[in-house]
């Protein structure tokens, strides 16, 4: 019997085929294996398509090439000199606004909010590639934020959070609302009239405006493609302060682009509770009790007011045995059944260790790993 068993054990491990694993999981990530032929066109980035390669003639390259703060611009590849910078009212106004250090130039202050155009279609003249390395700055530091201060958020909860900090609408609303970035929204003939100097508009965003919906009574007749410079508002305020992040981290230093990320993107208020939406509360949480070993969720009623009334309003205790997980109230014993459910689900996985640390900072030395999602 043993010998019979074990041979049918060996057979069907050999007609089990475990496929292979993608390493990569960027979007980016080709669909097929990539062939010789194509390897060239492939670059590792999640902006592939809008990534392009910088001629090393535009740079002024240091003896170490890995030393990227002394990188220079030539002289043909400058928006505008740094003297000229100076004399801008907004430059100088964002400038001490954000509190930067005096190694961020003016100069790299104007090309972070000047976006791709067809007059600055050069990577060396736009903050494209600035923008790029900031996302990914922006990406790490939050994911490691909320990973450690919320370790047990499921999957889906943690992207949604990061969406909230650093989406496009959330960085859009920092940069407008908060930093005071205008658009450059005046024609050249009004700046005319207004007497104002020409290089006062480098202190704007100046983008490609993405028309979505025409005026009305218009009517748009042309065969000519999309620019593939439109930006909506929304992307090209955030992709400014992707920009200037970069342009910190690699100006100023590592330690000084994480702390102005926590200042300026990680210290807003976002409700991570109002992301949850659970369909059967009641299951998950008799579930969850369940893989930790504690007794089934009971319910019961603490107090009550107006019964008899059009407006009553009943108080319950969710109960693991004589543990209380959560209490909630409502306006019938259904309700507040349901609500106190959530409420317990919503404490299990808003857990926050006290005075968590994050493994960018120095003195972390290892953390507990958490369980995770077992089933959500």
């Amino acid at each position: 019997m043993l010998q019979h068993s074990s041979r049918a054990c060996r057979r069907l491990a050999q007609s089990i085929r475990v496929p292979a694993r993608s390493i990569s999981v960027s979007p980016a990530a080709p669909k097929t294996p990539v062939t010789a032929h194509d390897a060239k066109n492939f670059k590792l980035s999640y902006e592939t398509a809008k990534n392009k390669p910088v001629n090393q003639s535009e740079f002024v390259v240091p003896e170490r090439k890995f030393d990227f703060a002394n990188y220079k611009l030539s002289n043909e590849a400058k928006l505008i000199d740094e003297e000229q910078a100076k004399l801008i009212p907004a430059v100088l106004a964002l400038h001490a606004r954000l509190n930067l250090s005096d190694s961020i130039s003016y100069a790299t202050l104007i090309k972070c909010l000047t976006c791709p155009t067809a007059e600055t279609a050069s990577p060396a003249l736009n903050n494209q590639q600035l923008s790029i390395f900031g996302a990914h700055l922006l990406s790490f530091y939050t994911t490691e934020y909320l990973s450690t201060n919320y370790p047990r958020l499921p999957i889906s909860i943690l992207k949604s959070a990061i969406d909230a900090y650093i989406g496009n609408f959330s960085l859009y609303d920092v940069a407008k609302n908060t930093w005071g970035i205008e658009e450059d929204t005046t024609s050249k003939l009004e700046k005319y009239l207004a007497n104002e100097p020409e290089i006062f508009s480098f202190g704007r965003l100046r983008y490609t405006r993405k028309v979505t919906t025409p005026e009305t009574g218009v009517v748009k007749y042309s065969n000519q493609p999309e620019s593939s410079f439109e930006l909506s508002k929304a992307e090209a305020y955030a992709s400014t302060v992707r920009s200037i992040i970069a342009s910190i981290h690699i100006s100023a230093g590592e330690q000084a682009a994480k702390e102005f990320i926590h200042n300026h993107i990680l210290s807003r208020q976002v409700d991570i509770s109002s992301l949850f939406a659970f369909k059967e509360a009641g299951k998950l949480l008799t579930r969850l009790l369940r893989l930790n070993n504690m007794e089934p969720p009971t319910v019961r009623l603490i107090s009550e007011t107006g019964r008899l009334s059009s407006t009553p309003v009943y108080v319950v205790g969710c109960f693991s045995g004589d543990n209380i997980l959560a209490t909630a109230e409502g306006n019938s014993l259904k309700e507040a059944r349901v609500k106190s459910f959530g409420k317990a689900l919503k404490a299990w996985y808003l857990y926050k260790p006290v005075d968590a640390k994050t493994p960018s900072d120095d003195d972390f030395h290892g953390m507990h790993i958490d369980q995770g999602e077992k089933f959500y």
